[in-house]
């Protein structure tokens, strides 16, 4: 190794970004801190976060969780993940399609997107404690 080499700008960034990561300590986010830093590659891809409407707040009651999740997720993932990410065991999965809705701004046509989301049902005696309000 050279004394004087030449660096790139892109390698002085790269080294900034690491040692500002190490520097900086995790953050906690209300409510959504399980997904986060879950030590899971592919958390990112399945779960989006929980799906919050009066509908799913009377399922909480009854075992019953609404996750916004990803297009591609499939039930098997699901269930895998939120059983690792909330240490519950999960009784069923069941998937909805939402379609997608016209929405108009003045005379400009416009869509709102269409998203899938996973209703889980967990076992007897578990349950998400930050999906509680």
């Amino acid at each position: 190794m050279a004394l004087f080499s030449k660096k790139t700008k892109k390698e002085e960034r790269l080294k900034d970004v690491e040692d500002s990561e190490l520097k900086q300590e995790p953050e906690k986010a209300a409510g959504s801190s399980a997904f986060l830093n879950t030590g899971s590659t592919d958390t990112h891809k399945i779960l989006r976060g929980f799906y919050v409407s009066e509908k799913s707040s009377i399922g909480n009651s009854a075992n019953q969780y609404t996750f916004k999740v990803f297009n591609r997720a499939n039930k098997s993932e699901i269930k895998k993940e939120v059983s690792k990410l909330f240490n519950v065991k999960v009784k069923s999965v069941k998937i909805i399609n939402m379609p997608e809705k016209r929405r108009d701004f003045g005379r400009h046509p416009g869509v709102k997107s269409g998203f899938k989301k996973a209703v889980v049902v967990l076992k007897e005696g578990y349950t998400i404690g930050q999906a509680k309000p």
